[in-house]
């Protein structure tokens, strides 16, 4: 019977020590968590997605700027504005393309197309206003980004601007080296 049970304690240990996602043979999962979007009020109490598009053409070699500036009713400010610009440098790519920037009404995220990399990254700015930011904690409060592979991380940029009391969100010269989509995260 000891013998029974040792075999028996045996090939369970073997395996529990063997699946695949055991943390004592496994190593541990160190990527940090998907960013958590800060999300904007919706148009007058409304759950309806909306994006909000503007389509642009660019010449690579000389660079050029697309910008959105859109307001709606909501919030707990009355007015949401929302005030995206994305500046090429010459050079950043080759020919030219035309450039669709898309702002989510929901999660406030940004998204483009065509998909593409820069010779030398976009510069991003970005201002949210009339959002309800009480309770967050101005420090936590990061611009970042989502690529379609499933990678997500910090963007380089110089300042990040908050204001609880007007709830407003400010990035700028944000660096944007290919297209993904990407927003104030915490």
């Amino acid at each position: 019977m000891k013998t029974f049970l040792s075999i028996l304690t045996l090939g369970f240990i073997f395996l529990v020590g063997c699946a695949d996602n055991n943390s004592i043979v496994a190593p541990e999962n160190n990527q940090v968590s998907a960013p958590n979007w800060i999300t904007l009020p919706q148009e007058n109490g409304s759950s309806v997605e909306n994006q909000i598009s503007k389509t642009k053409n660019i010449k690579g070699s000389s660079g050029g700027e697309i910008i959105i500036d859109y307001n709606y009713n909501g919030g707990p400010h009355g007015e949401i504005k929302i005030i995206a610009k994305l500046k090429f440098l010459s050079g950043s790519f080759s020919g030219t393309k035309t450039i669709t920037m898309v702002v989510n009404d929901v999660d406030g995220t940004i998204t483009y197309s065509p998909s593409m990399n820069f010779n030398k990254p976009a510069e991003l700015y970005v201002k949210l206003e009339g959002l309800d930011l009480y309770g967050i904690n101005p420090d936590s409060i990061d611009f970042s980004y989502h690529d379609p592979s499933g990678s997500f991380g910090q963007v380089d940029y110089k300042e990040i601007q908050v204001d609880i009391s007007s709830g407003t969100l400010e990035l700028k010269e944000g660096k944007i080296p290919h297209f993904s989509r990407y927003g104030f995260s915490r």
